[in-house]
């Protein structure tokens, strides 16, 4: 049984407030050497905050996998950036298809915080 998803739940304490959205199209970049993933990220800390992606895709009889960070100054409203995200050497390049993203922010404003977003996205050419 499965439960249709509902909106990411934003950190918001003591006067930071977080959010992070996996936004599609997620784009091949270089034949599967990378994937632009879009984010939707709002935040109001302090300075900037710290992006982290993580992507994972079934392809063939393995896995395609990799890793992007990204730095971003905070506005108070909703910015749409994107994050590249590098294949793993040691693992295939990404293909079109299906895939497993989650993001990641980290911001301090008096505190600091974190909130994620994990989402299922078709990567395009």
């Amino acid at each position: 049984m499965f439960a249709p998803s509902g909106p990411a739940v934003a950190f918001s304490s003591g006067g930071l407030f977080l959010d992070v959205q996996v936004e599609e199209p997620v784009r091949l970049v270089a034949r599967g050497a990378a994937v632009d993933v879009p984010l939707e990220i709002t935040c109001n800390a302090s300075g900037v905050v710290d992006v982290f992606v993580t992507v994972t895709q079934r392809v063939n009889n393995g896995v395609a996998s990799g890793n992007g960070f990204a730095t971003f100054a905070c506005t108070g409203s909703g910015q749409d950036v994107t994050v590249r995200v590098t294949a793993d050497p040691a693992d295939k390049a990404f293909i079109r298809g299906t895939a497993v993203i989650e993001a990641e922010i980290f911001g301090c404003r008096r505190i600091c915080g974190r909130e994620t977003d994990s989402e299922t996205v078709w990567i395009v050419r």
